[in-house]
Order: structure tokens, then C-alpha cells, then sequence
């Protein structure tokens, strides 16, 4: 029998995480018991409506249109792929570079889309997938900005 691996997506809406999601996707044949997308519950908020800091948590943020966001994304990747796996869709209220690092125990791989916007952030990674490399549990595909279609 062979093992089914649980392959975990960093997806806050952003091209970089689109491109994760969908090479993770792609890796999904009938080895993959579970695709897990998940993302923060503040990733979908407009920068602008956050005020000063871009990343300042909206408590006031509600739940479910952060969910059928997130669904959105998934239906966009996974639309035109008819042998993709079935991806879980779960919202985590938390510091995304923490979720994910807790995610990776219970998973076989970790895929995050790096947002590099130039040649330093390309060589560079970003905090979060930063944090994940060196914390991950699993092994870690950081996808690159080149990749991002």
C-alpha cells in the first residue's frame, strides 16, 4: 500500500501563492490523500483599508467573506485541471509563518510562493518563508517569483 501524502499550501490571494497552489495541484496525482490550503484571516484585507501598517490585524474582519475568498482563489487555480486533487479550504487566525510551521507537522510538504519584487527579495526570502524553512517540520518547495504567471 502506498502512503498518501497531505501537501500543505500558503495561500493568501496573492500571484505568488496562486503559483503555489498550483504546483502543488499539479504534484497531486493519487498519491496525495489531502491538499490543504490555508491562509490567514486578515490576508484578504485591502492594504488600504488597514490603515498605516500593511500588516496590521483587523479583528473587526469578518470570517466568512475571508472563507469564500479563499474559495474563490482555490475554484480560479484548480478550474481547467481535471485531475486535481480535492483541496481543504481552512481559515487560520494567526501569524502566518506560525500556522504554517504548526501545519507542516501533520503534513508531508510545504508550498509557499515567495514574493520576491526584485533581485535582493529574490535572493533574499521574505520573513515568512524565511521562518518556514527553518522551522518546517516537512520538506519545503518555496516557489519562485520567476514562476508567478
Amino acid at each position: 500500500m502506498t502512503h498518501k501524502k497531505v501537501i500543505v499550501v500558503g495561500v493568501d490571494g496573492s500571484p505568488a501563492s496562486r503559483s503555489a497552489l498550483r504546483w502543488a495541484l499539479a504534484q497531486g496525482d493519487n498519491t496525495v490523500e489531502a491538499l490543504v490550503a490555508a491562509v490567514r484571516e486578515s490576508a484578504f484585507v485591502p492594504a488600504t483599508s488597514m490603515g498605516v501598517h500593511p500588516y496590521a490585524y483587523k479583528p473587526e474582519v469578518e470570517r466568512r467573506p475571508v472563507e469564500r475568498q479563499l474559495h474563490d482563489v482555490v475554484t480560479e487555480v484548480t478550474t481547467g485541471m481535471p485531475n486535481a486533487p480535492e483541496v481543504a479550504e481552512i481559515v487560520v487566525i494567526s501569524d502566518p509563518a506560525v500556522a504554517l510551521v504548526q501545519a507542516s507537522r501533520r503534513a508531508d510538504l510545504l508550498v509557499i510562493g515567495a514574493k520576491g519584487h526584485n533581485r535582493i527579495a529574490d535572493v533574499f526570502p521574505g520573513s515568512v518563508t524565511a521562518h518556514c524553512v527553518r522551522n518546517s517540520a516537512c520538506p519545503v518547495v518555496v516557489i519562485p517569483p520567476a514562476a508567478v504567471n
